[in-house]
C-alpha cells in the first residue's frame, strides 16, 4: 500500500527544541506521519500539532531523528518509544548517541548516506548526507515521495556549519526546501556570547548564517526553483524575522513569496509539497511561479516559552 504525501507542518524550530510533521494519507484515505526530529516533548509536541491539525500516536508511519542533541532527541520520549515502538530512522553513527537518550535499540533503523537511498516506508525514499556540526555531524535529508516522474521532494538540512558538496547535491532539485538560517553575522559578532561560542557558531561545524543560507538557495534555484521555502532554527539572541525578510526582498525578491519562516514557541503550516519547475540560467526571475495561498515571512508570536525548557545540552541558537 503505497502513501500519498500532503504537507508539512513545523512544530517548532529553534534551540528549545525541534520537531515537524510530514502528513500522507495512504490508499484508503487513512491519516499517516512521518515525523522529523522528537526534540519537543511528548506533551508540547502533541499540543502544538493540535492548533493546525492535530496528531494520532498511531498514525506515525517513521520518526526521522537528524543528530543527537537534546533540541532534536528529547530523553522523555523514551517510554513513548518504548510503548509505540515506532521504527527511528537515524545515521548509523548517531546511534549510540540515540540509544543514549532513549532510542531502544530495536526501534533503531540506518539511513544511508553517500547519496545511496533508503526506503523509509512503501513509497517514501530518503537520501542523506553527513553535514558538519560539531563532533558528529548532522544528517540533511532528501524525501522522496512517490515514484520518479510523478515524485515530490522535501529538503531538510538543519544545523549544518556549512553547504558541503554533498549537502548541496542531496538538496538540488527539491521541489520544498526546509534550510536552517540560524543567525545574522553582525548581530552574532557583536553580541555578548563569548568568542569560544561565538567561533564555534560561524566557524564551519555550528549553524549557517543568514547570507549562507540565502546563498545556498540561490544557487540550488538556479537549478530548480522550489514552490516553497521553510527557513529553520532563527537564533532569538542574533537573528530576527524582519531581518531576514528584508534580506530576501533584497537579494531574491523572486523566491521572497514562497518564504515561510519557522519559530520555536508555535508551529507554522501545514506547508504544501507543490512540484517545484525546472530552471537554467542566472538567478533571476519572477514570484509568478509562487502558490497563491503562499505569504511572506510569517511574523513572531510572543517568545515566552511554553512548559519545556531549552535543551540543555544546547551551545547553539
Amino acid at each position: 500500500m503505497s502513501l500519498h504525501v500532503h504537507g508539512l507542518r513545523i512544530l517548532g524550530s529553534g534551540s528549545s527544541g525541534n520537531a515537524a510533521i510530514v502528513d500522507l494519507a495512504d490508499d484508503l484515505g487513512r491519516r499517516r506521519h512521518i515525523v522529523i526530529d522528537l526534540g519537543l516533548g511528548p506533551r508540547t509536541l502533541p499540543r502544538r500539532a493540535a492548533t493546525v491539525g492535530g496528531f494520532d500516536p498511531d498514525a506515525v508511519v517513521a520518526v526521522l531523528v537528524t543528530h543527537g542533541d537534546q533540541d532534536h532527541l528529547r530523553p522523555s520520549w523514551s517510554r513513548s518509544l518504548h510503548a509505540n515502538r515506532w521504527p527511528v530512522h537515524a545515521l548509523p553513527s548517531h546511534h549510540a548517541a540515540l540509544a543514549r537518550g532513549g532510542v531502544p535499540s530495536a526501534s533503531l533503523r540506518p539511513l544511508a548516506d553517500h547519496d545511496r537511498e533508503t526506503e523509509i516506508v512503501p513509497g517514501v525514499i530518503a537520501t542523506t548526507a553527513i553535514a558538519p556540526h560539531d563532533d558528529h555531524g548532522t544528517a540533511t535529508i532528501r524525501l522522496r515521495f512517490g515514484r520518479h516522474d510523478d515524485a515530490t521532494t522535501l529538503g531538510w538540512a538543519t544545523d549544518l556549519g556549512r553547504v558541503t558538496p554533498a549537502v548541496e547535491s542531496v538538496l538540488d532539485g527539491c521541489d520544498v526546501l526546509a534550510i536552517e538560517s540560524n543567525y545574522d553575522p553582525h548581530l552574532q559578532a557583536t553580541s555578548l556570547r563569548p568568542p569560544f561560542l561565538k567561533h564555534r557558531i560561524t566557524g564551519g561545524h555550528g549553524h549557517l548564517s543568514n547570507h549562507e543560507s540565502i546563498d545556498a538557495v540561490r544557487r540550488l534555484a538556479r537549478r530548480h526553483e522550489p514552490s516553497s521555502i521553510a527557513l529553520l532554527h532563527l537564533s532569538r539572541d542574533c537573528d530576527h524575522p524582519d531581518i531576514v525578510d528584508a534580506l530576501w526582498r533584497e537579494q531574491a525578491p523572486h523566491l521572497h513569496a514562497r518564504l515561510r519562516v519557522a519559530h520555536a514557541e508555535r508551529p507554522v503550516g501545514p506547508i504544501r509539497l507543490d512540484r517545484g519547475r525546472p530552471t537554467a540560467g542566472p538567478d533571476h526571475g519572477s514570484s509568478d511561479h509562487a502558490s497563491p495561498d503562499r505569504t511572506a515571512v510569517d511574523r513572531p508570536a510572543d517568545d515566552r516559552p511554553e512548559d519545556t525548557r531549552p535543551a540543555p545540552t544546547t551551545l547553539f541558537g
